[in-house]
């Protein structure tokens, strides 16, 4: 806790400027002393601990609400709940977020994200408001979405067995430094 794991994703999506350094994105700058690419122009998803969903909305709406102006009604319409269906959410798609559970709501969550067809997912801690049980299944799902979505993922968690499971790297952060970055079965043995 506090060693900047979510300052890296803010700085990462635009939403605070580094103090120095460089911030590139499929190997583009995005970020420096002189350039700051603004968060909409970025190509970023985001999904925090709290899945921010809107609550006047229904799930439908909740998904395709960053797609609105990418292509016609019918067509963002049938993304969106292609996107549901991929969830097992389809049926769900008239009703609010108050009345899914909480991994339901974490998974429209993942669908809105990466509806618009970000480069870069930024997860905030995704998967901690959930239940060991539902964590799994809920995680195990998501991996297998980002991964048919070909989208590359930056995920901060402080749950050690979530980064193993997870990772293709890891990066050990500590006072805002990386200590140590490696694939998975190289950080768990040294």
């Amino acid at each position: 806790s506090g060693c900047g794991k979510s300052t890296a994703l803010r700085i990462a999506a635009g939403v605070e400027k580094q103090d120095k350094g460089e911030v590139k994105i499929c190997g583009k700058l995005i970020s420096d002393g002189k350039k700051h690419l603004p968060p909409e122009s970025r190509s970023v998803g985001l999904i925090f601990q709290d899945f921010a969903l809107f609550p006047h909305l229904t799930i439908l709406e909740n998904v395709i609400f960053g797609i609105k102006s990418q292509g016609s009604t019918v067509e963002i319409h049938r993304r969106g709940m292609a996107l549901l269906e991929r969830v097992s959410l389809s049926d769900s798609h008239r009703k609010y977020p108050h009345m899914l559970s909480g991994g339901e709501q974490q998974r429209v969550a993942l669908v809105r994200a990466i509806a618009p067809k970000p480069k870069v997912l930024l997860m905030d801690e995704p998967f901690s408001g959930l239940d060991n049980r539902l964590r799994d299944d809920i995680r195990d799902q998501t991996l297998g979405l980002l991964k048919e979505e070909d989208t590359a993922v930056l995920l901060v968690t402080h749950e050690p067995a979530e980064a193993m499971r997870m990772a293709d790297t890891i990066a050990l952060m500590h006072e805002g430094i990386i200590l140590q970055e490696a694939a998975p079965y190289n950080i768990y043995n040294k």
